[in-house]
């Protein structure tokens, strides 16, 4: 067994919940405390210290009961009734590790994330029963390496599960919610690849400044309002301009409704448009004529299940990704995160409660919590 005994503790501190609550999630969040040896055992489990983790819608819908995809309830943490700990994804430490586990495969200081949802992810501490469960994170700063399980692994699988044969120089994708994490990861990978990207972001005030800021820092290509992208006759006629030569492969859409009618009309025959998201809540609504004269094919994607059935897709999405963030290639998020910290030794209960709370209900940047310990 490799572990640093003086780091384990006697006691874990986790947000659980044991029902759910469609209007106000916060009302079902508790904070629990219980006993380390509920859930590890030295030389039989791997010991996993909590270093920070975001707050992601998936994880509101799954306290809302909404989401598809939800952990299973249990008594194992010494709560009254059956419970489960919140939070889908995050970044731990190792501090103990059963002597059966390879050193060339962890260590003991390594950091590690889950390699599936619904592990558990808001709590001080967590165990786990076996190496396959992690993936390892070494050489990130913890802002992108506690959101790499969704937007990073998102972003790259978008931009390469459904095109093949792309080419450099030639080929465009389009993606609205250009703002948005996953968007800004898909620019900035395409870039290193040579795909051009069309980014379409909402009509603002400050649209000039935040469109130089997409292709400045992000990589984006070109950037167009959804005035622009909703407007038939700038798709006639400034759009082949903009392209000269080369075809959009790919759309890309987040947000449904009139903005997915319109990046998809963008596409050539055969061209492929993949739903990840739906921030709009209006659904997506396609003309018959992309159907059946254009044979637009229109894909859904979600990254818990393509995990769930093909683990090894993330583990090359880690393979590929970490050298581009390492090069600097893909950029930190943290200018896009709201930081919160859970003093663990220092804080009352109650505020980490409302601290939890607060990041379920303030809006605009993501936010994201980090332990000190």
């Amino acid at each position: 067994m490799s572990s640093l005994k003086s780091r384990i503790p006697q006691f874990v501190k986790s947000i659980v919940y044991s029902e759910h609550l469609a209007e106000d999630p916060t009302k079902v969040l508790k904070l629990h405390k219980y006993p380390l040896s509920s859930i590890f055992q030295e030389n039989k489990n791997i010991l996993l210290k909590s270093i920070a983790f975001p707050v992601n819608p998936s994880d509101i819908n799954q306290l809302q009961g909404v989401y598809p995809s939800k952990p299973e309830k249990t008594l194992k943490y010494n709560t009254d009734t059956p419970s489960a700990i919140a939070g889908n994804e995050g970044l731990f430490e190792i501090v103990s590790l059963p002597s059966s586990v390879p050193h060339d495969q962890f260590k003991v200081g390594d950091w590690v994330i889950p390699l599936q949802a619904n592990f558990g992810t808001w709590s001080t501490y967590r165990a786990c029963d076996l190496p396959s469960e992690l993936i390892k994170m070494n050489g990130l700063d913890k802002f992108s390496a506690a959101t790499f399980s969704v937007n990073s692994c998102t972003a790259y699988l978008l931009v390469n599960r459904y095109i093949k044969d792309w080419n450099p120089g030639q080929d465009w994708l389009i993606t609205n919610a250009g703002t948005s994490q996953v968007s800004k990861i898909v620019t900035q990978i395409c870039s290193s690849l040579g795909i051009k990207t069309l980014s379409v972001i909402r009509d603002r005030d400050n649209f000039d400044e935040v469109a130089n800021e997409l292709k400045t820092k992000y990589g984006a290509t070109e950037v167009i309002s959804e005035s622009q992208n909703n407007d038939k006759a700038f798709g006639k006629e400034k759009l082949p301009q903009l392209l000269k030569n080369g075809k959009i492969r790919l759309a890309l859409n987040s947000v449904g409704g009139s903005s997915a009618t319109a990046i998809a009309r963008k596409l050539p025959k055969d061209g492929i448009m993949v739903t990840y998201g739906g921030m709009s809540m209006k659904p997506v609504s396609l003309p018959t004529s992309l159907l059946i004269f254009k044979n637009i094919q229109c894909l859904g994607f979600w990254i818990t299940q393509i995990t769930k059935e093909h683990p090894e897709e993330k583990q090359g999405c880690v393979k590929h990704l970490l050298p581009m963030y390492q090069k600097g290639e893909i950029i930190s998020p943290k200018d896009d995160l709201r930081l919160m910290e859970w003093d663990v030794d220092n804080m009352k209960d109650e505020q980490v409660l409302q601290m939890f709370k607060d990041a379920i209900q303030i809006k605009g940047k993501k936010n994201f919590i980090s332990l000190k310990h």
